[in-house]
């Protein structure tokens, strides 16, 4: 038997979710010997694949697309969403499925929602790469208190109200930096620089590309403002509480699934659930309906309130931080990820 995992390596929130998973499970003993990795873009690969495979093989796909007409086995789809509603392209599949893993029990629940056989769904987290996200290289000196932004820029990542509201809160303090870390779309460079120089904001700026190297941008920042509609995981908010980052965020979606053990170093922004209307997340997933579901969209008031608030009890923020970054880093290793997936498998008699 094979253990099929069909994913795609790059620096993407998939990518790295299945590299991370992937090289894991290449490591242990007993079971590396049972992995093949697909590139689901690689045609040959695949096909080669789809000759060789047999009934007891477990295919894993990372990217919902339709692999149980291609391989036989058990199909196991580990999706990812960021709304409230699945889109059609990707439900369809899971309909399919022998099994469905999500990363949350806010996954979870959006399934439930959906109707679809409670028995075929598993909450199996994504995890965070502890060898490079840590406290422990963090850069100490005198500059003024920084902020981070990291995400690619689109509207379900919140970057102009991040500006706006840093904005509101500081106008061009001295003491006060935000950085925003980000790769664009279709658009981004522009609008972010034009924003920027419209607030007349001398203490923000921008880091155009991909988003790699992203260790030594958290160690040299002091709080992390993430304000995003939707999450399936959130990487780059993991990442940075792994880092030893306090974070600001809507406590909403995906990635309440680990921020529920940091409580004390995580400052909540308020938040109205509004029907999805972005043209990218549309062109995306064109439905039929019209109906893209909803997501959460902060206040930018209150996200200005939390911005000043954490500046203000930075030093509690901090040290809160410093020990919560044990949690994710123990709780939400990748190497919890690959164990929970293999006893998930165990349980359903599939090893």
């Amino acid at each position: 038997m094979k253990i099929r995992l069909i994913g795609k390596r790059n620096n993407l929130g998939i990518g790295i979710h299945f590299t991370g998973f992937a090289d894991t499970i290449k490591r242990m003993p007993g079971i590396s010997e049972l992995v093949e990795e697909i590139d689901f873009e690689n045609a040959d690969q695949i096909r080669q694949a789809s000759l060789s495979s047999c009934p007891d093989d477990i295919n894993i796909s990372f990217v919902a697309g339709n692999i149980q007409d291609v391989f036989r086995g058990h199909v196991v789809q580990w999706v990812v969403f960021e709304s409230s509603k699945i889109p059609s392209k990707v439900f369809g599949n899971l309909l399919l499925a022998d099994s469905i893993w999500v990363p949350s029990n806010w996954g979870r629940q959006i399934l439930m929602a959906h109707n679809i056989d409670l028995e075929k769904i598993s909450v199996v987290p994504e995890g965070v790469n502890t060898g490079l996200y840590h406290p422990y290289a963090r850069v100490k000196s005198d500059r003024p208190f920084r902020f981070l932004f990291v995400g690619k820029y689109e509207e379900r990542k919140s970057c102009q109200e991040t500006i706006s509201a840093f904005a509101q809160s500081f106008g061009n303090s001295p003491d006060v930096e935000l950085v925003i870390k980000t790769h664009y779309m279709k658009k981004g460079l522009t609008d972010v620089e034009q924003q920027i120089t419209k607030l007349n904001l001398n203490n923000v700026g921008a880091i155009i590309g991909a988003v790699d190297n992203l260790q030594y941008i958290y160690n040299q920042c002091d709080i992390l403002v993430a304000p995003t509609k939707g999450e399936a995981w959130g990487l780059p908010i993991i990442e940075a509480a792994a880092s030893g980052l306090p974070i600001i965020t809507t406590y909403y979606s995906g990635h309440t699934e680990y921020l529920q053990h940091i409580t004390n170093s995580v400052v909540p922004v308020d938040y109205q659930l509004f029907p999805i209307d972005c043209e990218i997340y549309k062109e995306c997933y064109p439905e039929t309906d019209n109906n893209w579901g909803q997501w959460a969209v902060p206040d930018i008031d209150n996200l200005a309130e939390a911005m000043m608030l954490s500046k203000t009890h930075k030093d509690y923020l901090a040290e809160n931080a410093f020990k919560n970054s044990k949690i994710i880093r123990t709780r939400f290793s990748w190497q919890n990820s690959v164990d929970i997936a293999i006893q998930t498998l165990k349980e359903q008699g599939l090893l």
